[in-house]
Protein backbone atom coordinates (compact mmCIF):
# COMPACT_ATOMS: atom_id res chain seq x y z
CA UNK A 1 0.00 0.00 0.00
CA UNK A 2 1.04 3.39 -0.87
CA UNK A 3 -0.54 7.15 -0.47
CA UNK A 4 0.89 8.49 -4.03
CA UNK A 5 -3.01 8.97 -5.15
CA UNK A 6 -3.36 11.52 -2.61
CA UNK A 7 -2.08 15.01 -2.33
CA UNK A 8 -2.75 15.88 1.02
CA UNK A 9 -1.91 13.45 3.90
CA UNK A 10 -2.79 14.85 7.75
CA UNK A 11 -0.92 12.61 10.25
CA UNK A 12 -2.39 12.43 13.80
CA UNK A 13 0.48 12.89 16.76
CA UNK A 14 -0.11 10.70 19.28
CA UNK A 15 0.81 6.64 18.22
CA UNK A 16 1.84 7.93 14.72
CA UNK A 17 4.06 10.29 15.00
CA UNK A 18 5.39 9.70 18.37
CA UNK A 19 5.19 6.22 20.27
CA UNK A 20 4.18 8.33 23.52
CA UNK A 21 0.02 7.14 23.89
CA UNK A 22 1.44 4.74 27.24
CA UNK A 23 3.67 7.86 28.06
CA UNK A 24 0.38 9.76 28.55
CA UNK A 25 -0.97 7.30 30.31
CA UNK A 26 1.47 7.39 32.74
CA UNK A 27 1.13 11.41 32.70
CA UNK A 28 -2.49 11.21 33.35
CA UNK A 29 -2.07 8.57 36.38
CA UNK A 30 0.38 11.39 37.74
CA UNK A 31 -1.56 14.26 37.33
CA UNK A 32 -4.34 12.32 38.98
CA UNK A 33 -2.90 11.12 42.22
CA UNK A 34 -4.60 12.93 44.46
CA UNK A 35 -7.75 11.74 43.46
CA UNK A 36 -9.99 8.79 44.10
CA UNK A 37 -8.04 5.82 42.48
CA UNK A 38 -10.99 3.84 41.61
CA UNK A 39 -11.99 7.21 39.58
CA UNK A 40 -8.58 7.14 38.18
CA UNK A 41 -8.60 3.63 36.86
CA UNK A 42 -11.66 3.76 35.45
CA UNK A 43 -10.83 7.07 33.88
CA UNK A 44 -7.82 5.33 32.34
CA UNK A 45 -9.99 2.57 30.28
CA UNK A 46 -11.66 6.04 29.42
CA UNK A 47 -8.93 7.22 27.66
CA UNK A 48 -7.17 3.94 26.35
CA UNK A 49 -10.43 4.38 24.15
CA UNK A 50 -10.34 8.11 23.46
CA UNK A 51 -7.17 9.67 22.15
CA UNK A 52 -7.29 11.94 20.23
CA UNK A 53 -9.69 14.42 22.16
CA UNK A 54 -8.38 17.85 23.01
CA UNK A 55 -6.43 17.17 26.93
CA UNK A 56 -9.53 19.92 27.96
CA UNK A 57 -12.21 17.62 26.93
CA UNK A 58 -11.06 14.77 29.00
CA UNK A 59 -10.08 16.58 31.97
CA UNK A 60 -14.20 17.79 32.12
CA UNK A 61 -14.70 14.03 31.03
CA UNK A 62 -13.25 12.95 34.60
CA UNK A 63 -13.99 15.72 36.54
CA UNK A 64 -17.80 15.35 35.58
CA UNK A 65 -18.55 11.84 34.91
CA UNK A 66 -15.84 10.10 36.70
CA UNK A 67 -15.35 11.81 39.87
CA UNK A 68 -19.04 13.10 39.50
CA UNK A 69 -19.03 16.44 40.43
CA UNK A 70 -19.92 19.82 39.32
CA UNK A 71 -17.18 21.17 36.42
CA UNK A 72 -14.88 23.64 38.96
CA UNK A 73 -12.72 26.14 37.28
CA UNK A 74 -9.86 26.04 39.85
CA UNK A 75 -9.87 21.95 40.03
CA UNK A 76 -9.33 21.91 35.95
CA UNK A 77 -6.82 24.47 35.78
CA UNK A 78 -4.67 22.43 38.23
CA UNK A 79 -4.81 19.21 36.70
CA UNK A 80 -4.32 20.85 33.06
CA UNK A 81 -1.42 22.24 34.14
CA UNK A 82 0.27 19.31 36.07
CA UNK A 83 -0.60 17.21 32.77
CA UNK A 84 0.79 19.69 31.01
CA UNK A 85 4.01 19.82 32.18
CA UNK A 86 4.39 16.22 32.43
CA UNK A 87 3.38 16.21 28.55
CA UNK A 88 6.28 18.71 28.00
CA UNK A 89 8.39 16.15 29.53
CA UNK A 90 7.66 13.32 27.90
CA UNK A 91 7.68 14.50 24.31
CA UNK A 92 11.18 15.50 24.97
CA UNK A 93 12.53 11.63 24.72
CA UNK A 94 9.31 10.03 23.32
CA UNK A 95 10.63 7.66 20.54
CA UNK A 96 9.26 8.03 17.38
CA UNK A 97 7.44 5.55 15.52
CA UNK A 98 9.10 2.72 13.45
CA UNK A 99 9.81 4.79 9.54
CA UNK A 100 8.17 8.06 10.40
CA UNK A 101 11.38 9.85 8.66
CA UNK A 102 12.04 7.69 6.11
CA UNK A 103 7.70 8.27 5.75
CA UNK A 104 8.14 11.72 6.07
CA UNK A 105 11.11 11.78 3.61
CA UNK A 106 9.55 9.28 0.95
CA UNK A 107 6.02 11.62 1.25
CA UNK A 108 8.14 14.46 0.94
CA UNK A 109 6.61 16.29 -2.21
CA UNK A 110 2.93 16.06 -0.49
CA UNK A 111 1.55 18.87 1.50
CA UNK A 112 1.50 17.19 5.16
CA UNK A 113 -0.20 18.45 7.67
CA UNK A 114 -0.38 17.41 11.99
CA UNK A 115 -4.29 17.15 13.43
CA UNK A 116 -3.80 16.53 16.77
CA UNK A 117 -5.72 16.36 20.36
CA UNK A 118 -2.52 17.74 21.89
CA UNK A 119 -1.79 21.37 22.83
CA UNK A 120 -0.86 23.44 19.47
CA UNK A 121 1.58 25.73 21.04
CA UNK A 122 2.99 22.80 23.02
CA UNK A 123 3.05 20.32 20.01
CA UNK A 124 4.71 23.51 17.84
CA UNK A 125 7.35 23.93 20.14
CA UNK A 126 7.98 20.12 20.12
CA UNK A 127 7.97 19.43 16.26
CA UNK A 128 10.34 22.57 16.40
CA UNK A 129 13.17 21.36 19.02
CA UNK A 130 12.88 17.59 17.77
CA UNK A 131 13.65 18.45 14.13
CA UNK A 132 9.93 17.68 12.51
CA UNK A 133 8.51 20.95 11.67
CA UNK A 134 10.50 20.86 8.47
CA UNK A 135 7.88 18.46 6.85
CA UNK A 136 4.91 20.12 7.75
CA UNK A 137 2.92 22.52 5.88
CA UNK A 138 1.13 23.08 9.66
CA UNK A 139 0.75 21.85 13.24
CA UNK A 140 -2.74 22.18 14.55
CA UNK A 141 -4.00 20.90 18.12
CA UNK A 142 -6.17 22.43 20.68
CA UNK A 143 -8.07 24.11 22.08
CA UNK A 144 -9.82 23.24 18.85
CA UNK A 145 -11.48 20.36 18.33
CA UNK A 146 -9.80 17.93 15.74
CA UNK A 147 -12.90 17.49 13.79
CA UNK A 148 -12.90 21.31 12.96
CA UNK A 149 -9.35 21.09 12.26
CA UNK A 150 -9.23 18.35 9.78
CA UNK A 151 -12.63 20.25 8.29
CA UNK A 152 -10.77 23.72 7.70
CA UNK A 153 -7.45 21.60 6.41
CA UNK A 154 -9.60 19.86 3.88
CA UNK A 155 -12.27 22.92 2.82
CA UNK A 156 -8.70 24.83 2.19
CA UNK A 157 -6.94 22.52 0.27
CA UNK A 158 -9.38 21.37 -2.87
CA UNK A 159 -7.33 17.75 -2.99
CA UNK A 160 -7.51 13.95 -2.83
CA UNK A 161 -6.65 13.63 1.17
CA UNK A 162 -6.20 11.12 3.66
CA UNK A 163 -5.70 11.18 7.28
CA UNK A 164 -3.92 8.72 9.42
CA UNK A 165 -4.46 8.27 12.77
CA UNK A 166 -4.71 5.59 15.75
CA UNK A 167 -7.95 6.36 18.07
CA UNK A 168 -11.71 7.15 17.14
CA UNK A 169 -11.64 10.43 17.02
CA UNK A 170 -9.03 10.29 13.98
CA UNK A 171 -11.67 8.24 12.32
CA UNK A 172 -14.89 10.39 13.67
CA UNK A 173 -12.65 13.42 11.93
CA UNK A 174 -12.20 11.59 8.68
CA UNK A 175 -15.62 10.61 8.56
CA UNK A 176 -16.52 14.36 9.40
CA UNK A 177 -14.54 15.74 6.47
CA UNK A 178 -15.34 12.89 3.78
CA UNK A 179 -12.15 12.25 3.21
CA UNK A 180 -10.15 8.35 3.29
CA UNK A 181 -8.89 6.80 6.88
CA UNK A 182 -6.23 4.51 7.68
CA UNK A 183 -6.02 3.13 11.14
CA UNK A 184 -2.34 2.60 12.57
CA UNK A 185 -2.38 0.07 15.27
CA UNK A 186 1.46 -0.80 16.59
CA UNK A 187 0.89 2.15 19.19
CA UNK A 188 -3.02 2.40 19.81
CA UNK A 189 -4.65 1.83 22.64
CA UNK A 190 -8.03 1.15 21.42
CA UNK A 191 -8.26 -2.54 21.61
CA UNK A 192 -11.86 -2.38 19.73
CA UNK A 193 -10.58 -0.93 17.18
CA UNK A 194 -7.59 -2.91 16.55
CA UNK A 195 -9.83 -6.02 16.63
CA UNK A 196 -12.29 -4.34 13.71
CA UNK A 197 -11.24 -5.73 10.53
CA UNK A 198 -13.05 -3.31 8.67
CA UNK A 199 -10.90 -0.36 8.97
CA UNK A 200 -8.20 0.12 6.57
CA UNK A 201 -5.25 -0.54 8.48
CA UNK A 202 -1.77 -0.34 8.79
CA UNK A 203 0.77 -1.54 11.65
CA UNK A 204 3.04 1.49 11.20
CA UNK A 205 4.16 3.90 8.68
CA UNK A 206 6.99 1.62 7.01
CA UNK A 207 3.88 -0.36 5.33
CA UNK A 208 3.06 2.90 3.32
CA UNK A 209 6.60 2.66 1.72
Amino acid sequence: MNLMKYDLIILDCDGVIFNSNLLKIEAFKVSLEDFDNKAVLSFIEYLKKNFGSSRSKLIRVFIEDFLKISFDKILFQVIFEKYSKCCVKLYRSAEFTKDLIKFLGFYGSKKLYIASGSDQKELIEVFESRGLSKYFIEIHGSPELKTDIVFNITSANDLMAVLIGDAEADKLAAENSNIDFIFMKDYSTNNDMIKDKNLVSIKNLGELL
